[in-house]
């Protein structure tokens, strides 16, 4: 193993460690099961679940912290990503953003532009990624770090704008074709969304035992940390509490460099239901996830969320299709096959919001600076039952009673596309 990867990697657990011991408590899954909300594990016991994996075998990296200090953390499997490629120290400043606001353009295919979120970040900058929350939320480290620039050999060189046309080669995003193609999984970025952790979970516990020819899995399971952390304390508590943004009440999945704070007529006469930032990236768990992907060959990504029972496709802040919207067209059915006795619904973003533009989505940033194959999974159905506990509970408006009716079949209906099979 590298020097570089041998450091990330004890940086990785010796974060988790630390994590751990703040936060482990009495298993939350106990006490939720006996309320009929599902035997899911709290932030301590994912963290858990983390650390065997990499008992396992599977590389940990610190790439970042969240507003309130939690480690942002990745699990790697598979061939190995470029050399220092999302290396984080305790401390330091992380490369700047671009100034402006972000731009996406309409007719989907990648582009390029300047700044961390296309490739190389600005040399000689700096970005502060928030101090530490309060006493009412549940915290980590005192200071929140910064992410280090990738070394000059990662750098992605400057390359022209390309036409807008059918994708035929994935994973440009800043690197060279010598490096192995990469999937890059996410989940748990609205903070109710717990079945999509556990999705990924199981997912990562497969996809460890499976022989991945040569292709890197780059996941990062838990990317608001902050805000799960404050639904597990409600839960705790008996609150029923709604939570859907980080700690400074920012909705990550509006935050990505993709079309951000574009809206359509609906949004401009009723206004923005969620905060998008006050910038692209706005937000440390958005830019820790963009610098640790910027030198990066993506051309598979996965999201998963819950509870619509449907696989989603670019584009989200766009009426027009992609240019490649066949192909993920293909894909998406394929999933959506697979995922349930009663298949869910395959369609693009926009159509899935009837019509309604949703800008600075994940799955249309990895679509369209980094040109991967993008999907979001709505994992389960949303069905609540007839229990009066669950109708007033929003945890269980976004999450079955039981792990079995969605989580299994999921893992082996995406296991295919993250592991870069054709549609």
């Amino acid at each position: 193993m590298p020097k570089s990867d041998q450091g990330s990697e004890e940086q990785g657990r010796a974060a988790l460690r630390a994590a751990l011991f703040v936060h482990r408590r009495a298993p939350l899954s106990r006490q939720l099961a006996r309320r009929g909300l599902g035997p899911y594990r709290g932030y301590g016991e994912l963290l858990e679940a983390l650390d065997r994996l990499a008992d396992r075998g599977a590389q940990l990296s610190l790439i970042g912290r969240s507003v309130r200090g939690e480690p942002l953390l990745a699990v790697q499997l598979g061939a190995a990503g470029p050399a220092g490629a999302g290396g984080y120290r305790e401390g330091a400043g992380a490369p700047a953003l671009p100034g402006q606001q972000g731009s996406s353009r309409g007719r989907g295919g990648p582009r390029r532009s300047e700044g961390l979120l296309n490739g190389a970040p600005a040399p000689g900058a700096s970005h502060d990624l928030g101090a530490p929350g309060g006493a009412d939320e549940p915290g980590g480290a005192d200071e929140p770090g910064g992410a280090d620039e990738p070394a000059p050999d990662d750098a992605a060189p400057a390359q022209p704008d390309e036409p807008a046309g059918p994708i035929e080669r994935r994973g440009h995003g800043g690197a060279g074709r010598e490096r192995a193609r990469t999937t890059v999984i996410l989940s748990g970025i609205h903070p109710l969304e717990w079945i999509g952790v556990e999705t990924h979970l199981a997912l990562l516990e497969r996809l460890a035992a499976e022989d991945l020819g040569g292709r890197s899995i780059f996941a990062v399971p838990i990317v608001n940390p902050d805000g799960l952390l404050r639904v597990e304390m409600n839960l705790r508590a008996g609150r029923h509490r709604y939570v859907r943004g980080n700690a400074r009440g920012v909705d990550l999945n509006r935050n990505f460099d993709a079309g951000w704070y574009e809206r359509g007529l609906v949004q401009r006469l009723v206004g923005l239901v969620s905060s998008p930032g006050s910038r692209p990236a706005s937000e440390p768990e958005v830019e820790a996830i963009a610098h640790a992907l910027s030198s990066r060959r993506i051309d598979r990504a996965l999201s998963l969320h819950s509870a619509g029972g449907a696989v989603l496709y670019p584009p989200a802040h766009s009426l027009w299709p992609v240019a490649d919207a066949a192909e993920h067209r293909a894909v998406a059915q394929r999933v959506a096959r697979a995922a349930d006795r009663r298949p869910y619904r395959a369609m693009s973003y926009v159509r899935f919001a009837w019509g309604v533009r949703k800008a600075g989505l994940e799955i249309d940033w990895l679509h369209d600076r980094h040109g991967a194959l993008s999907l979001l999974v709505e994992c389960s159905r949303g069905k609540l039952g007839l229990r009066p506990s669950r109708l007033v509970e929003p945890f269980a408006w976004y999450n079955p009673r039981k792990l079995d009716d969605a989580a299994p079949q999921l893992v082996q209906a995406v296991l295919p596309f993250v592991k870069g099979a054709r549609a």
